[in-house]
């Protein structure tokens, strides 16, 4: 029996040494295995990858090469157009419509207003043709046709353009920039700087302008030289001639600066002569040719007639800023007399002199109120006068106050509504003083 028991116990000690030398060696194989299934799904994974990066390196290709053939295509349609049509176009203008009451010598009337077509060709950029023509209804019913300005613009830089025909006059900014229905304000110009006023309209002749940063600033010129003013019904007429009176030119021009952002101050001039003996204009049945012709006839020789000394000086303002529309100008012009007063036997021609001012305040209510009628009012404010002296009869026809009170209610940024109340008080005792109800409908194109 006890026999039996050693070998028992030995024998379950041989079996728990076997078995706890074969379990580490099970366990490591199963380790080993499932690193192995590991670095294979891995690879393949990597497999993958590989055959999905050459496909979009094929594909970037592919799409290079055919960016590239669009971009040569479209250079060669560039090059192509260029050749056949180098001319580029477009057309522009506006036009107004509207009706005024008035308590004074004028009658209650509707307006026809003006149609301003504007032409605009432009070959590559080198030269650019503008042309603008006004076509309006006068008292009497016949259709009157003018030409604003007809100019070929050189493209000399990028700081200086050449302007070579009938070009609106640089002095000042309303003639230039503001005068169309559509931008200006109010339904009419300030006094003083329309037709018949002070401020020049256009020129003839050739001007050089442009624009030079100053640092962080903007400097801006304008310089002309053109045929110059005549003598006419209000004194001086300061239109483009297309022939000149005398062999003195015109030089006038417009320096301007920017000291801070949305603000512009700028001066402007003009020195001519005018010929004294040019106060005749043509009829209907006479050109310019031939009034120069009976002047000359009368005279002796054109460049015999005696000139007189025109010079004009002015300076204007412009802040523009968000809903704000501020602006003023201020012109003043001389015309020089001949003749000694002081001799009783000569003829003497009085000097004369002429000056004229506005300001005007106009403000945007966008963002004033969340109505969208609000939104698209605007008040708008002017204050202007306009003397003559040294001519009885021109005070009395041209000596003004005017103060104008609008509102106007923008449909479109390019169609507006006008309403507007105008006070004009006449310096002169014997004219009545006029209060004016004005409406417009302006539309720009």
């Amino acid at each position: 029996m006890r026999a039996i028991s050693y070998w028992g116990v030995a024998t379950s000690m041989a079996c728990a040494v076997s078995a706890l030398g074969l379990t580490p060696t099970y366990a490591q194989s199963t380790e080993q295995a499932q690193i192995l299934e590991r670095l294979d799904t891995l690879q393949a994974e990597l497999d993958a990858l590989k055959k999905q990066l050459a496909e979009t390196k094929t594909q970037a290709d592919q799409s290079k090469k055919l960016a590239e053939k669009a971009d040569n295509r479209a250079q060669k349609a560039v090059l192509a157009a260029d050749q056949v049509r180098p001319n580029a176009w477009h057309m522009a203008g506006y036009a107004d419509v509207g009706i005024e009451f008035s308590d004074g010598e004028n009658s209650d009337t509707f307006t026809s207003g003006k149609f301003n077509p504007a032409f605009h060709f432009l070959y590559k950029d080198l030269v650019l043709f503008e042309s603008e023509f006004q076509v309006t209804t006068m008292d009497g019913g016949e259709t009157d046709l003018e030409l604003e300005y007809s100019q070929l613009d050189f493209l000399l830089h990028d700081n200086a353009v050449l302007v070579a025909g009938k070009f609106l006059s640089p002095v000042g900014q309303f003639q230039e920039r503001l005068h169309p229905s559509w931008i200006n304000r109010l339904t009419n110009a300030p006094v003083g700087f329309g037709h018949g006023g002070i401020q020049p309209l256009s020129d003839v002749g050739l001007m050089l302008r442009g624009g030079i940063p100053v640092g962080e600033r903007l400097f801006t010129y304008s310089v002309a030289v053109g045929n110059g003013p005549r003598l006419g019904h209000d004194g001086v007429e300061l239109e483009g001639f297309g022939r000149d009176d005398n062999s003195n030119k015109a030089i006038s021009g417009r320096a301007a600066f920017f000291p801070i952002d949305n603000l512009e101050i700028g001066g402007s001039f003009l020195f001519a002569k005018v010929t004294a003996e040019g106060e005749e204009e043509p009829d209907d049945d006479h050109d310019d040719d031939e009034v120069l012709a009976s002047v000359v006839a009368d005279s002796g020789d054109l460049q015999d007639l005696p000139l007189r000394d025109y010079d004009l000086w002015g300076f204007d303002a412009a802040f523009t800023k968000g809903n704000w529309d501020i602006r003023a100008e201020y012109l003043n012009a001389n015309l020089k007399g001949l003749g000694d007063p002081d001799d009783d036997h000569g003829d003497v021609i009085e000097p004369l002199s002429w000056e004229a001012w506005y300001a005007q305040v106009a403000y945007r209510m966008s963002g004033v109120s969340d109505s969208s009628f609000f939104q698209k009012l605007e008040p708008v404010v002017r204050y202007g006068r306009f003397t003559v002296e040294g001519d009885h009869d021109l005070e009395d026809e041209l000596n003004e106050k005017r103060f104008n009170i609008g509102l106007n209610y923008w449909v479109s940024p390019s169609v507006v509504v006008k309403s507007a109340i105008e006070f004009r008080n006449y310096m002169a005792s014997e004219r009545e003083d006029d209060t004016r109800l004005q409406l417009q409908l302006s539309y720009g194109f």
